[in-house]
């Protein structure tokens, strides 16, 4: 056997070995027990805090709000896209009102021009043209956008 050979095999000895060392360092203990997946993942992601309390429990303390959104056209939007959680689900969110900002940039994300968007019933804003000094919640009421505020 010529040294290149030799060498060429005893290089992928020593890859394949330390790849096989490697592997069994990195992968989990649980791994595959209950199928494709770390097995402790399960008691993990039971024991993480959720964030997202649901349309149902905003409506519980906002009967109002929630009365007149889904009278809008807002109505298949969750309360949570516009008003992200700050606080865990479990805490009350009078500790920590989820406040939006109402700016332009924010609104935009669903009302600037986009043509996937228009079979849809979004309603189309060229931002540019529509934007002004203000923040949008300056002249619309969010839960109720065709009202404009005063």
């Amino acid at each position: 056997m010529s040294k290149i050979i030799f060498r060429l095999l005893l290089s992928f000895i020593v890859f394949v070995t330390a790849f096989i060392a490697i592997r069994q360092l990195v992968i989990p203990d649980s791994f595959g027990k209950l199928g494709h997946y770390r097995a402790n993942s399960l008691e993990d992601n039971k024991a993480r805090v959720p964030y997202y309390k649901g349309t149902e429990k905003c409506a519980s303390c906002h009967q109002d709000i929630y009365d007149l959104q889904f009278s809008d056209l807002h109505s298949e939007i969750s309360c949570e896209s516009c008003h992200p959680p700050k606080i865990d689900a479990y805490t009350e969110c009078k500790v920590m009102p989820p406040k939006v900002e109402g700016t332009i940039e924010f609104c935009a994300q669903c009302h600037k021009m986009n043509a996937g968007r228009i079979d849809k019933g979004v309603p189309q804003l060229n931002i540019e043209e529509h934007k002004g000094d203000q923040n949008c919640i300056e002249c619309h009421n969010a839960h109720a956008p065709w009202e404009l505020t005063e």
